[in-house]
């Protein structure tokens, strides 16, 4: 949708029908502004077909994901565990409750989403995502990816290297922890005796000893081949409990070889989205636990969930 030409078609038509009616009561320069004003709040959403589980992109309507508009790009601004968090696509709550998850299943081609037209789909996502990053004012330092175990995290970095000045950046910054490394030793015991009684604690360490057992099986049999995964504790009360999920790999835990690169840096981290806002605080705690940088900013390709109001009121 090229919002710059259809607001200068539809500012011809107005002229005309205005000319054509000898109409001259009404102003057509405030006309003119709330027509633009309109125009530049149209965004772009996916369709969803969840028989076949394929995502295509639609630009009539903003259903699941505004996908921002190449033409009057938009970063997404928002604050999540005390950090800046700027995102491309707005992700939003739906009756369904796909919330736009199916979107990043098929970039990240997992759960068996696939996109229905992949060379229009990614493309028109791609461009978008190019147009909005330009639209960033701010200046990075260091630029650093969040583990993933798919290619999506690394394909963002390899095109945000080409669109931010930087000094430098690392892609094997961070490593996930395993599971049972998790459950052994990163529970906040302290979190849980002060806001669940006995038998509350006990039932929640059922909870996270169910969910670190799927977690140990083999991905063919969704699980996670023994890495920890906030995916699989999906109730927000009980992600609370983990005191972090990664760390910082070995390389890096060199303050005489890195800290000039870190320490007092503005630095940038990608991820693919917000969900619990969990893994932006590890990750923000795992840099600050080594190094003293100036700033930690956040750059998602989905931002948080945007709550349907009417599902607010219920």
């Amino acid at each position: 949708m090229n919002k710059e030409l259809l607001k200068e078609n539809i500012s011809e038509s107005v002229k005309d029908i205005l000319k054509k009616y000898n109409i001259s009561d009404i102003n057509e320069s405030n006309i003119l502004i709330s027509i633009n004003n309109c125009i530049d709040n149209i965004f772009e959403g996916i369709d969803i077909d969840q028989r076949k589980r394929l995502v295509s992109f639609n630009p009539n309507h903003q259903n699941y994901v505004d996908t921002n508009d190449p033409w009057n790009p938009k970063p997404i601004y928002n604050e999540v565990e005390g950090y800046k968090v700027i995102s491309i696509f707005k992700r939003k709550e739906t009756e369904d409750k796909h919330d736009g998850n199916p979107v990043i299943y098929a970039l990240k081609d997992i759960r068996g989403w696939k996109f229905k037209n992949p060379s229009y789909d990614i493309f028109a996502l791609l461009r978008r995502f190019v147009s909005v990053t330009k639209e960033l004012k701010e200046n990075f330092d260091v630029i650093i990816t969040t583990p993933s175990s798919n290619k999506l995290n690394t394909e963002v970095l390899y095109r945000i290297r080409r669109l931010i000045n930087h000094e430098t950046s690392y892609e094997d910054f961070f490593y996930k922890y395993g599971a049972n490394d998790v459950y052994e030793n990163f529970l906040d015991t302290n979190y849980l005796e002060t806001h669940y009684n006995e038998d509350e604690q006990e039932h929640i360490h059922d909870l996270l000893y169910e969910a670190i057992s799927n977690m140990m099986k083999p991905k063919e049999n969704k699980g996670n081949d023994g890495i920890f995964s906030y995916k699989f504790i999906p109730q927000q009360e009980l992600r609370k409990c983990i005191i972090k999920s990664l760390g910082i790999n070995k390389l890096y835990k060199d303050e005489i070889t890195y800290g000039k690169y870190l320490n007092g840096k503005k630095i940038l981290v990608i991820d693919d989205t917000v969900t619990s806002g969990k893994t932006i605080s590890d990750s923000a705690t795992a840099i600050k636990d080594m190094y003293d940088p100036e700033s930690i900013t956040f750059l998602t390709l989905f931002s948080p969930l945007e709550r349907n109001k009417n599902n607010l009121e219920k």
